[in-house]
């Protein structure tokens, strides 16, 4: 009987050790998980400004500007609308667009439940000689990441965080790119910008 009763003795022990060991494990698999979705969704988000970038530049490259290249989506409706332009000439993939039951775009939507917008280039979006991606809703660490990136071969020269505001010439640094971001950032994939335009657009934020 005393056997019997130490016997169940140990067995609550390990028991409870097992408990513990699986509630570890556990953490660490939910931690786990949230770092590889933030890691794809860097990677989509990565993957799908290039692809925009050179449907963008495939479509308007022909005529030497990107005047009409504007479209931005909020709430439900859409603005000032190159948006039919942008649908009719597949600009966008499919994933990231929801249409009405006219097939009228009402949002573009990044992987962290932000906007996608297509505009003209500059702070003003008045530069038809180059052309601009916005995102909403970036968190810090995929800013951070997205600004580090080597974009060369895609052809971003500034990305500006227009929460801030703040801008940067590319490539940026670890470091620069740090005290750049900020949780919730509004970024602008500046593409085919001139460095005047950029010193121009610095000036003004400054004064903001």
């Amino acid at each position: 009987m005393k056997n019997l009763n130490n016997q169940n003795g140990r067995s609550m022990i390990e028991m409870l050790g097992v408990l513990a060991i699986i509630g570890v494990l556990s953490v660490g698999g939910i931690a786990g998980y949230s770092k590889a979705m933030m890691k794809y969704r860097i990677n989509k988000t990565i993957e799908q400004i290039t692809l925009i970038a050179g449907n963008v530049r495939t479509f308007w490259g022909p005529q030497k500007n990107y005047k009409g290249v504007y479209c931005s989506c909020g709430g439900g409706s859409c603005t000032d609308n190159g948006c039919p332009v942008i649908k009719k000439a597949k600009i966008l993939p499919d994933e990231v667009v929801t249409l009405d039951s006219n097939g009228k775009i009402t949002s573009i939507t990044n992987v962290f439940g932000g906007i996608i917008e297509t505009r003209g280039a500059g702070v003003s979006y008045t530069i038809n000689e180059a052309f601009a991606l916005g995102l909403s809703r970036i968190p810090e660490e995929a800013c951070i990441e997205l600004l580090s990136q080597d974009w060369s071969t895609a052809g971003v020269t500034v990305i500006c965080n227009l929460s801030k505001p703040k801008c940067i010439l590319q490539p940026a640094s670890v470091d620069e790119a740090i005290s750049t971001c900020s949780d919730g950032a509004l970024l602008r994939f500046m593409f085919d910008y001139k460095e005047s335009d950029y010193d121009k657009d610095v000036k003004y934020l400054l004064n903001l």
